[in-house]
C-alpha cells in the first residue's frame, strides 16, 4: 500500500460514512443510540450481569447470604447508593410472574392479586405496568431476568433516540443530536434509578415533548402520525410503573409544548385550535388509561398507604450542585435518600452556563424562553422558591411526599435541553476573545455552585481528585473541540480521541461496570434464575387439602410479595395501597411487628397463632437453624418448614354469628377463641340481612368447610353444604369490590371477620358459590377505554383520508400544469 493511499483512505471512509449518515439521519441516530447503550451497559449485554440481580437488593428469598438459592456464596454485595432497588425485586418482579400467569395460563387480565395481604387490588396499585408496551417483553418472557434486562436495555435505547431526536428538532444540528444520543445513555439520573421502575417512566419523557412539539406545529408533515405517537408516549409513560413521576413528567412536558405552541400562534383562532387539539388528545389519554387511574381512585378511599398525611419535601438551594453530579447528594450527612433528586452531569452544567452567557442570542427562540421558564418553575418546586403551602393545597400531589424527586426528573430533561443551546452557540461563534471570556465565566460558574454547596450544607469530605477530573473534562472537552475546529482542518483521529476522553470524565460514574470501586460505580450483580427450585416449597406445593397461605419468618421472603413467584400466598406485602381493614386487623395484633411504613413481620408465631389460624396460614418458613416447639416441624432443608394444623379453612359455613362493635373487640375475641373458626359481623352488617339477628344467639355453631375450590386470577369459587341457615366466610379481602353468585344467583356480599367477605344463606342446601373481583367503576373504566380507542381509530383514519386527499390534489395540480410537448 502506498503512503499516499494510507493517508487518504481514512478520509475516504470518513466521507463515505458522513455521506451515509447525512442521507439516513434516523438510521444513524438509532445506530449511535444502540452503540452507546451497549457500551454503557456492557456488563448486562456481554458479561451475564443483570438489572434485576438479587445481589443489588434487600433479601428476596432468604434473610442470609446469598439471598437466592443457586447463587454463588462468594457473590459480591452490590452497593445500591441509596437507590430504592428493593422496589423492583420486592414488588415488580413478583407482580410480573402473577401477571404473566394470569394472561397466558388463565387468559384473564390481572386485576386482583391473591398472593399478598390476603388478597388486594393489583391494577388499582397504578404501578402494575400493564399498558406499557415495553412490559410485553417481560410478560412474554414470564418474568425472567433475561426479559427484564431486555426491557431495561430497550428503554434506555428509546430514551437515547428520543433525546437525540428532540435536540435535532429544537436546534437542527445533526452532530449535536448524535452527541446527545450518547450523553443520554450516560445521563446521571440513571445512577439514581439504576433499576427502579421510574427508569421506564423517565425513558418515555423525551418522546412526550418531541411528539407534542411536532404535533402542535402547523408546519409539520404527517401531523396525524405525530399525534398518535404523542398518545402512545403519554399512555406508555403513565402505565410504566411509577404513576407519581409519570403524572409530573406528562403534565410538565405537555405544558411546555402548549405554551410554546400558543406563543407561536398569530391569531386567536390558531390558539383555539391548539387548545382544542390538546384538550381532545388529553381526553383520549384519560380514556385509554381509565382502567388504571379509575381503579386506583376507587381503591384509595379507606386504603392503607404510607402517604396518608399531607407531606411535601423540598430542598435548600445549597443542594443545587447535586443536580449536576449526585455525588454531592451521596456525601450529605443525615437522611441522604430523602435529600436526593436525579442528576445530570458536569458537562451538562458547562452547556447550561454557556446558554446563560449567551441567552440574548437565543431569546428570540420561543422554546428557549419556555425552557428557561420551566427550569425556574420546577426548580422552585424542588428547591423551595415555590411556596410549600401552595403545593400542600394541591390534592393527591400533597400526599406523594417525595415531591423533590419526582419533579427532579423534569429538571433533568430541561437541563439537558438547556445545555444543548449552550453547545450550539459555542460551535457557531468561533471568536477567540469571546471563547476565552466564556471559559473564564464557566470556571466561575463551577466555583460559585461549589461555594453554595460548601457553605449551605453539612457533608462529608469532598473527593477533590474526582471532582477536579470531572470539572476538567466538562470544561476541557467542548473547548478542545472548538480549538481543533478553529484550525480549519478536519479533526484527526487523535483529536477526536482527546475530546471523547475529556467528555467521558464527568460521565464515568454513570456507566455500568464489572470491576472498580463499587462505592462510586454501578456494578450490577450476576443474572440468575428468579424462581429457582426450592425443595421445601416443592413439597408443600403438593398439599391438596385446600388452599392455604404461608408466611416467612426471620426476614425470609422479606416484604411478603416474593412467594407469588412460586405461586404461594403470603399475608404481607409492600404494595403502596393496602386493604385498610386488613391492615387495621393485623398491624397491632400480639406477636406481629409493624414498622409504621409497610413492613409487617411475625416476630412471635406462638402469640400470633390465632391470627395465623384466621388467615389460613398453614406453613411457616423459618431459619433451618432455629426451632419453634409450638409448631410441628416438617422439613429442615433450605427453609425450616413448620406446619400449623389449627389453620382455618379458606372458606367455611357457620350457623351462628358473633356480633362485634369494634376492631379491638374482635381482636380480643380472636385471641381467646382462635383455635376454632367462627363468624364475626359488625352490627351494620347484621342489619343488612333480615335473618342474621336470629343467628346471634345460642352456643357454639356448626362448622362446615368448603370443598372443590377453583382459584382463578380474579375470582374464587367453591362448593359447600349448609345444614341450616347461616353465613359463609371466604377469608379473602376487599369485600366491597366483589360480587357473589350463589348457585348462579347474585347475593349481597357481607364484610365478615372485620376484613373479609361472605354471604348469608337463608336455607339449607348444596351451594356453588363464586366471588368475582371487579374494581368499583370498572364498567365505566372499560367504557371509557373502548370509547377512547374507537376515537383514536377514527382520528387516525381521518388523518389518513386527509393525507390521501392532499396527495390526490397534488397529483391533479401536477397534471394541470404539465407542459404540452
Amino acid at each position: 500500500m502506498s503512503t499516499e493511499h494510507a493517508h487518504t483512505e481514512p478520509s475516504v471512509w470518513g466521507r463515505a460514512i458522513s455521506e451515509w449518515s447525512r442521507r439516513h439521519p434516523l438510521a444513524t441516530l438509532i445506530l449511535v443510540a444502540i452503540l452507546a447503550v451497549v457500551i454503557n451497559c456492557y456488563p448486562v449485554v456481554f458479561c451475564g450481569r443483570s438489572f434485576v440481580s438479587p445481589a443489588c437488593a434487600a433479601p428476596t428469598v432468604f434473610d442470609w447470604w446469598p439471598p437466592m438459592p443457586g447463587m454463588d456464596p462468594a457473590t459480591e454485595v452490590v452497593d445500591r447508593h441509596e437507590s430504592d432497588s428493593g422496589a423492583i425485586m420486592f414488588w415488580c418482579v413478583p407482580a410480573s410472574f402473577v401477571e404473566s400467569r394470569s394472561l397466558w395460563e388463565a387468559g384473564e387480565l390481572p386485576l386482583w392479586n391473591r398472593y399478598c395481604h390476603a388478597g388486594q387490588t393489583l391494577i388499582g396499585q397504578a404501578i402494575s405496568m400493564l399498558g406499557d408496551p415495553l412490559h410485553l417483553i417481560v410478560l412474554f418472557g414470564h418474568g425472567s431476568a433475561v426479559a427484564w434486562d431486555l426491557k431495561f436495555l430497550a428503554a434506555k435505547v428509546l430514551f437515547c433516540i428520543g433525546l437525540g431526536a428532540l435536540v435535532f428538532r429544537l436546534l437542527a444540528s445533526r452532530p449535536l443530536s448524535l452527541l446527545y444520543a450518547v450523553l443520554a445513555a450516560y445521563c446521571g439520573a440513571f445512577f439514581y434509578i439504576e433499576n427502579h421502575p421510574v427508569f421506564f417512566v423517565f425513558s418515555y419523557a423525551p418522546w412526550i415533548l418531541l411528539s407534542a412539539l411536532m404535533w402542535l406545529d402547523r408546519n409539520t408533515k404527517a401531523r396525524t402520525g405525530w399525534a398518535l405517537l404523542w398518545l402512545l408516549a403519554n399512555v406508555s409513560c403513565f402505565n410504566a410503573g411509577h404513576v407519581e413521576a409519570a403524572v409530573d413528567l406528562m403534565g410538565g412536558l405537555n405544558l411546555a409544548a402548549l405554551i410554546w405552541a400558543l406563543a407561536g400562534c398569530r391569531s386567536a383562532a390558531e390558539r383555539v385550535r391548539v387548545l382544542a387539539g390538546l384538550a381532545v388528545g388529553s381526553i383520549l389519554v384519560l380514556g385509554l388509561t381509565a382502567p388504571t387511574w379509575l381503579s386506583f381512585l376507587a381503591a384509595l378511599p379507606g386504603a392503607y398507604t404510607v402517604h396518608n398525611e399531607a407531606q411535601v419535601t423540598q430542598l435548600s438551594p445549597g443542594f443545587l450542585a447535586g443536580l449536576f453530579d449526585d455525588q454531592f447528594f451521596l456525601l450529605m450527612i443525615g437522611k441522604r435518600q430523602a435529600s436526593r433528586v436525579p442528576g445530570t452531569s458536569l458537562l451538562v452544567l458547562t452547556g447550561c452556563i454557556l446558554s446563560v452567557l449567551h441567552c440574548r442570542c437565543w431569546w428570540g427562540d420561543n422554546f428557549f424562553r419556555v425552557n428557561v421558564g420551566a427550569l425556574v418553575l420546577w426548580g422552585g418546586v424542588v428547591f423551595g422558591w415555590v411556596p410549600k403551602s401552595l403545593l400542600l393545597a394541591i390534592p393527591l400531589l400533597n400526599r406523594v411526599g417525595h415531591t423533590n424527586t419526582d419533579f427532579g426528573y423534569l429538571l433533568v430533561i430541561h437541563l439537558m435541553i438547556q445545555s444543548a443551546y449552550g453547545f450550539k452557540y459555542l460551535v457557531q461563534d468561533l471568536n477567540g476573545a469571546r471563547v476565552v471570556r466564556d471559559l473564564w465565566w464557566t470556571a466561575m460558574g463551577f466555583a460559585a455552585l461549589l461555594a453554595v454547596y460548601l457553605l449551605g450544607t453539612r457533608h462529608e469530605l469532598l473527593p477533590w481528585g474526582y471532582l477536579l477530573c470531572g470539572a476538567a473534562g466538562a470544561i476541557g472537552a467542548p473547548w478542545l473541540f472548538l480549538y481543533l475546529k478553529r484550525q480549519g482542518r478536519g479533526i484527526s483521529l487523535a483529536g477526536w480521541g482527546g475530546v471523547v476522553a475529556l467528555a467521558f470524565l464527568p460521565h464515568a460514574r454513570f456507566g455500568l461496570y464489572t470491576v472498580g470501586n463499587g462505592d462510586i460505580l454501578m456494578k450490577p450483580g450476576p443474572r440468575v434464575r428468579l424462581d429457582p427450585p426450592l425443595a421445601s416449597l416443592e413439597k408443600i406445593s403438593h398439599d391438596a387439602t385446600g388452599p392455604f397461605r404461608v408466611v416467612g419468618l426471620d426476614g425470609n421472603f422479606a416484604g411478603g410479595d416474593y412467594p407469588a413467584v412460586y405461586g404461594l400466598e403470603d399475608i404481607r406485602s409492600c404494595a403502596p395501597l393496602g386493604n385498610g381493614e386488613f391492615m387495621e386487623l393485623v398491624r397491632n395484633f400480639p406477636g406481629v411487628h409493624f414498622d409504621t411504613q409497610w413492613r409487617l413481620d411475625v416476630v412471635d408465631p406462638d402469640r400470633a397463632r390465632p391470627l395465623l389460624n384466621l388467615l389460613n396460614v398453614k406453613y411457616l418458613l423459618g431459619d433451618p437453624k432455629k426451632f419453634d416447639p409450638a409448631f410441628r416441624g416438617l422439613e429442615r432443608n433450605d427453609f425450616k418448614v413448620m406446619e400449623n394444623p389449627e389453620a382455618w379453612p379458606r372458606a367455611f359455613f357457620e350457623d351462628r354469628v358473633v356480633p362485634f362493635t369494634s376492631n379491638q373487640q374482635f381482636v380480643d375475641y380472636l385471641v381467646q377463641h382462635g383455635q376454632q373458626p367462627f363468624i364475626g359481623l359488625a352490627s351494620g352488617e347484621i342489619a343488612r340481612e333480615p335473618g342474621l339477628p336470629a343467628l346471634t344467639s345460642g352456643g357454639a355453631g356448626e362448622i362446615t368447610a368448603a370443598t372443590n375450590y377453583v382459584l382463578r386470577p380474579n375470582s374464587t369459587a367453591f362448593d359447600l353444604v349448609s345444614p341450616t341457615a347461616g353465613v359463609v366466610c371466604l377469608t379473602e379481602g376487599q369485600a366491597w369490590d366483589f360480587t357473589a353468585l350463589v348457585n348462579g344467583q347474585p347475593r349481597t356480599v357481607l364484610t365478615v371477620n372485620q376484613a373479609f367477605k361472605g354471604v348469608y344463606l337463608d336455607q339449607p342446601g348444596r351451594y356453588h358459590i363464586e366471588m368475582k373481583y371487579r374494581p368499583r367503576y370498572w364498567a365505566v373504566a372499560v367504557w371509557l377505554f373502548w370509547s377512547a380507542a374507537v376515537g383514536t381509530l377514527v382520528f387516525a383514519l381521518m388523518g389518513v383520508w386527509r393525507g390521501f386527499g392532499h396527495r390526490n390534489c397534488g397529483a391533479k395540480a401536477d397534471a394541470v400544469h404539465e407542459p404540452i410537448h
